[in-house]
């Protein structure tokens, strides 16, 4: 393994990304599984430093999602395909009784570093394999139509609006150096400090090129729509001058391209996906969910807590900052 940083002289072992060449499914390589020909439910985690996976199946299956990061959905969704960031969750039910052969190879066509890097290959384009038992059987089980409603997100209860700016800076050869939230270190002064049992919209923008897996610790959020920045350069170039958003008249530069939200992903989440180029922006719950009753805890106590992106290598150098609670 090829330890040496990008940027030696500024750091001995940091890269941008570190993606490895093997891909490791609970502790073995490449592994394969037997099943029946019945309904499985997988709990998938996304472990890896900086790869996001596109899960697909070779002969076709389809991913059934009953839940995401932190709640179920309120009914199932169907999908042919999901996208996975670092630290992201699928709750999936997999039908093998729909299998026209007797296996099925989990694979990943997503590109690293994601969404503009290289296309994967052989290796890391194979997941794991399942080989399917040819004896059919009944299959009882079944996935409800409906699941779980939670209070929808309330925009109007917001207490708060916040810009939040992600960063890449480069040397002079155009290495990455160190990436930022909001132009600031993880050491320096707090600057959000929401009210706990409150709610906050935050707009989130990414001015890089890679895609960065939010996640913000004890805060569940909504995504309510990504939004493409328009003459991008000429805000990116503002923002790098003085870092406010509002100054830089970010109200004309939004009103690109919209995204939509995946409906398997319109749940309470605690990790999205933050595309480059777009501004996202999410609803932040300070509270339980279930009922926006007030946390059993003191929230507020010391050392506090923190949001960053999970790219690990990102999170290190330092893309991650303090996250203060007050009452």
């Amino acid at each position: 393994m090829n330890s040496t940083g990008n940027n030696p002289n500024i750091h001995p072992q940091w890269q941008p990304e570190y993606f490895g060449d093997t891909i490791i499914v609970n502790g073995k390589a490449w592994p394969h599984m037997t099943v029946r020909r019945r309904k499985y439910r997988f709990r998938i985690i996304n472990a890896s430093n900086a790869r996001f996976f596109r899960f697909y199946f070779t002969n076709g299956l389809d991913f059934i999602h009953v839940a995401a990061d932190s709640t179920y959905l309120g009914r199932p969704v169907m999908t042919n395909e999901t996208l996975l960031a670092p630290s992201e969750i699928a709750d999936v039910v997999i039908d093998f009784s729909k299998s026209k052969s007797d296996f099925a190879i989990l694979a990943n066509n997503a590109q690293y570093p994601y969404p503009s890097g290289d296309p994967v290959n052989d290796a890391n384009g194979r997941v794991m394999k399942f080989l399917i038992k040819r004896k059919r059987e009944f299959d009882t089980w079944r996935v409800p139509n409906k699941l779980i409603k939670y209070p929808s997100p309330d925009m109007s209860i917001a207490s708060q609006t916040r810009y939040i700016a992600m960063y890449e800076y480069t040397s002079a050869i155009d290495e990455p150096t160190h990436l930022y939230i909001n132009g600031k270190s993880y050491d320096e002064s707090v600057t959000e400090t929401p009210k706990a049992g409150t709610s906050e919209v935050w707009n989130m923008i990414n001015l890089t090129e890679d895609n960065h897996p939010l996640h913000i610790h004890l805060g569940l959020f909504v995504v309510m729509d990504q939004t493409e920045l328009v003459k991008a350069e000429e805000f990116k170039s503002c923002m790098t001058r003085f870092n406010d958003a509002v100054k830089c008249q970010i109200s004309k530069h939004t009103h690109g391209k919209r995204l939509e939200v995946p409906a398997h992903e319109k749940g309470w989440k605690n990790v999205y996906k933050m595309t480059p180029g777009y501004v996202t922006k999410i609803l932040v719950r300070f509270s339980y969910i279930h009922s926006n009753a007030s946390y059993t805890f003191d929230p507020t106590a010391e050392p506090g807590y923190v949001y960053h992106c999970h790219i690990l290598d990102h999170e290190d150098n330092v893309m991650m900052r303090p996250l203060k609670l007050v009452k």
